[in-house]
């Protein structure tokens, strides 16, 4: 009975690192990577969708609520929606922790269990906000704290574990790193192929992959950094040996990046989430950051009039879709996606300001 245990344990290992191999992924993106963004992705080819990142001590202690019109599964705490997914993505979604404990970060995990396929840990966002905390690439200069948190989430989580990372200037010092990362027995490793010190625009370093692949032959290797079209996906591996690829900036742009046969229009793909925004009643100025993302014309006055929006109504008008949302959006739109109506406040505070000021009486 032990050794079928065993060797049912370690099937179960072998089958979900090989889910993350021949992928194309969407990379974890903050405010971007939210539920609208991440179906547009699956739909147009995305083999599997990382969340956006969340701090464990917001999402414990949350509410599970279930919108019965849409389907969207929603963890709120005080009004606010910390997490959302919808039932067609649960094969695909892989939730992103930021952590700096071990007992948080399982808290965190057992809250979203049952909603998610898979956890990652983030340990290269180089964000002040993150590494003052100690999560993100502050774990990289922590070594111990990073692997006892992967450790105790592959122990105690029915799920696979995954870990991103970025690298250090020093090639061994990286190896050593990730050598001890997969000792923890997780089920992948992603690596963003900057230093936590490096920006954006300056170009990724590919050439860094193929000794983190060499290392760890039996672990898929997920490279990330300067994905903007399907065809760099292929190039990226043959040039690494890279597992898979995923993409963050290309997929922010234009989520049909993930098509084989190429990207569709940009005003399309526009107009496209902003319908998932309305139909998964996302928080509004999410959507709205997202939309002025993606929008092609920066000095159109479409795009001042969108930046102007300040409820869905006036953002479906501008983008060409009132008549799908006083056909459909308007009903599905809940009060915690709509910003706060301020009208109101602003005629009460109007009416205090006509009024003579009390007189004080000494006492």
């Amino acid at each position: 009975m032990a050794a079928q245990s065993v060797t049912s344990e370690n099937n179960k290992r072998t089958e979900w690192r090989d889910r993350y191999r021949n992928g194309f992924f969407l990379a974890p993106m903050v405010r971007v990577g939210t539920l609208p963004m991440r179906l547009l992705c699956q739909k147009y080819g995305a083999d599997l969708m990382w969340g956006p990142e969340i701090v464990d001590k917001s999402i414990v202690g949350s509410e599970r609520m279930v919108d019965e019109k849409t389907g969207v599964i929603s963890y709120v705490k005080n009004n606010k929606d910390i997490f959302t997914t919808h039932p067609s993505e649960r094969q695909q979604v892989i939730f992103q922790l930021g952590s700096a404990g071990p007992e948080v970060a399982l808290a965190a995990a057992k809250t979203v269990e049952q909603d998610v396929s898979g956890f990652d840990l983030n340990c290269g966002c180089p964000k002040k906000f993150s590494i003052q905390g100690g999560m993100g690439a502050a774990l990289m200069s922590d070594p111990d704290r990073l692997c006892s948190i992967l450790d105790v989430l592959v122990k105690n989580i029915n799920l696979p574990i995954t870990c991103k990372i970025r690298v250090f200037d020093d090639v061994e010092k990286t190896l050593e790193l990730v050598r001890r990362i997969a000792a923890t027995g997780i089920s992948a490793l992603t690596v963003h192929c900057r230093t936590r010190d490096m920006r954006p625009q300056e170009k990724a370093m590919w050439s860094r992959l193929k000794d983190i692949v060499n290392k760890l032959p039996d672990l898929p290797i997920i490279l990330n950094g300067d994905i903007y079209e399907y065809a760099d996906m292929q190039m990226a591996r043959d040039e690494t040996g890279a597992s898979s690829v995923m993409t963050a900036r290309g997929a922010s742009t234009n989520p049909s990046i993930f098509r084989s046969e190429g990207m569709l229009p940009t005003m399309d793909m526009a107009q496209e989430y902003l319908k998932y925004a309305v139909r998964t009643s996302n928080v509004f100025a999410n959507t709205k950051y997202t939309l002025l993302l993606m929008y092609p014309e920066t000095k159109a006055d479409q795009f001042a009039l969108l930046r102007g929006a300040r409820k869905y109504k006036d953002m479906c008008e501008v983008m060409g879709l009132a008549e799908f949302y006083e056909s459909e959006g308007a009903e599905l739109i809940h009060s915690r996606a709509e910003p706060p109506d301020t009208s109101a406040k602003r005629c009460v505070a109007e009416e205090a300001a006509t009024k003579p000021s009390p007189k004080r009486v000494k006492a």
